[in-house]
C-alpha cells in the first residue's frame, strides 16, 4: 500500500471536484500522512478556535510522518545541492517545502501536491512525488 505524504497545497484542494474522488478514495483507505509542518501551515488557515480543534482532531487521524534532525540534514543537503545547480535554484523552494520533501523522502512516502516547488526538488533527490491533478489543471 501506498502512503502519501500530503502538502498543504493538496490539502486545500481537497474539496474541488477535479480531486474530491481521489482524495476520498485515498483516505478512506488510511494512505494519508501528514508532518508536522503541514500540520502548522493547516491549523493555522483556521477561522476560529472551534474551527481549529475541528482541524487539529481530523488532522490527528492521518498517520504521522516524523520530522527530525536527519529531515534537516536531508533539507541542508538539498538546498546545497539546487544551490550548486547554479542560477541560485536554490532560492527557487520555499524553506518548508525543502522540510516538507525531505520528511517524504526520508519516510519513503509518496509526496502528493500541487506546487512546482516539488519537481525542483524531485529533479535532485529522485523521490517519488505526485500531482493531485495534472500541473496547471486547477
Amino acid at each position: 500500500m501506498t502512503l502519501f505524504c500530503v502538502d498543504t497545497s493538496a490539502w486545500h484542494h481537497a474539496g474541488r471536484p477535479e480531486v474530491a474522488k481521489r482524495w476520498l478514495a485515498v483516505l478512506s483507505a488510511n494512505q494519508v500522512g501528514i508532518c508536522d509542518q503541514v500540520r502548522l501551515e493547516i491549523l493555522y488557515s483556521a477561522r476560529s478556535a472551534a474551527d481549529y480543534d475541528a482541524l487539529a482532531d481530523e488532522l490527528d487521524s492521518l498517520a504521522r510522518i516524523p520530522i527530525d534532525t536527519d529531515t534537516f540534514a536531508r533539507a541542508y543537503q538539498v538546498q546545497r545541492e539546487l544551490a550548486h545547480a547554479g542560477g541560485l535554484h536554490h532560492r527557487s523552494v520555499k524553506i518548508a517545502d525543502l522540510i516538507i520533501a525531505a520528511a517524504a523522502e526520508l519516510s519513503g512516502t509518496v509526496l502528493w501536491h500541487y506546487d512546482e516547488d516539488y519537481d525542483r526538488v524531485a529533479g535532485v533527490t529522485g523521490q517519488r512525488t505526485e500531482w493531485i491533478v495534472p500541473r496547471g489543471s486547477l
